[in-house]
């Protein structure tokens, strides 16, 4: 069982891929294209897309718990703005959140 390094850790922003898919997939449709925050490393799985078509699953792929506001997830949400929704997401989904560069002053 090889092991790899994890790419991200609690508290990274992370992206859901928005990429089209045919067949089985484990990124709900509602998460792609959407940010959240890594909430923490959940272990190295054999992936679940390859083991849908009876393949060994390999190379194994890291899952994360990812939280995503709600009120981000759903324009019309009118529950409370801490309201959050929690998914568990395999790493090959995940693109990392580059902070946006300011813009230096014109001088």
């Amino acid at each position: 069982m090889t092991s790899r390094t994890p790419r991200y850790k609690s508290g990274d922003p992370v992206r859901v891929d928005d990429r089209d898919v045919a067949g089985h997939c484990r990124a709900p449709w509602y998460l792609r294209g959407h940010t959240g925050v890594v909430v923490e490393e959940l272990g190295n799985f054999r992936d679940p897309e390859r083991l849908a078509y009876l393949r060994p699953g390999l190379p194994r792929q890291i899952l994360y718990k990812v939280r995503f506001k709600q009120t981000d997830l759903w324009p019309d949400y009118v529950g409370p703005a801490r309201d959050h929704l929690e998914a568990d997401i395999t790493e090959n989904w995940l693109e990392p959140v580059v902070p946006a560069r300011r813009k230096a002053n014109a001088s």
